[in-house]
């Protein structure tokens, strides 16, 4: 679709039925410069408000889309146009937006990843040391905000693809941490070590190595005062 020629389209629309951009707004529930982008072919309307749109200004989706009238004899053709670059947007257009967005994401808080990692990755080493625990507590700090990170990264990536509210809560948090304390229960209904870190990795799909430290962490985490 070119986003141009339908502005253009728009706009014509609307001056037939001789209605400024702040009326064709308020008819639809929109701002005035909402109407002024569509215009300009900055962005396209809403696909909740097109039909609307189409009937104040009485055209049909597939002109819309088209950015013109279409005649009688060639609408099917038009149409069908319309669908197939519809179905292509659709598929590569959110692909390619989610693909920005986690970029952007990345690059914004490029930063603020690599001091809480160095932070994480000072005191486990420290722990390890001093041989204190310590380093168990950083572990599970770690995974936690690795958690906590991806799903503000995904809810960031929702809001501008989709345009969804997702932010994590703090009922989202203790669920999290309920259901590290119910893995940690599984863990322990195995009789010995080797065929829990067995089933992680059969779970999984980690490493033996990987499992093993995850299983060494939670076996050591008292999650019932943390959830307390």
């Amino acid at each position: 679709m070119n986003q141009d020629k339908i502005g253009k389209f728009i706009a014509e629309c609307r001056k037939d039925k001789n209605l400024t951009q702040e009326q064709l707004a308020e008819k639809i529930g929109v701002s005035k410069n909402a109407v002024s982008k569509w215009e300009r072919g900055l962005n396209l309307p809403d696909a909740s408000l097109m039909p609307e749109l189409c009937k104040i200004l009485n055209i049909t989706l597939n002109e819309l889309f088209s950015g013109e009238k279409i005649p009688d004899n060639k609408y099917k053709e038009v149409a069908d146009n319309n669908l197939l670059s519809a179905l292509e947007e659709s598929v590569f257009t959110v692909k390619d937006k989610v693909e920005y967005f986690k970029r952007k994401w990345e690059r914004d808080h490029f930063f603020e990843s690599i001091v809480v990692t160095i932070i994480i990755v000072v005191f486990v080493i420290y722990g390890f040391i001093k041989d204190n625990g310590l380093q168990y507590i950083f572990m599970l700090i770690g995974l936690v905000s690795g958690m906590i990170e991806n799903h503000r990264k995904m809810a960031y990536v929702e809001r501008n693809v989709y345009g969804n509210r997702s932010d994590i809560t703090i009922e989202e948090f203790r669920n999290a941490l309920s259901r590290l304390k119910e893995s940690k229960e599984i863990l322990n209904g195995f009789p010995t070590k080797k065929e829990a870190v067995d089933f992680l990795i059969q779970e999984t799909g980690l490493s033996k190595q990987e499992c093993s430290e995850a299983y060494d962490v939670l076996i050591k985490l008292d999650l019932d005062k943390e959830m307390d």
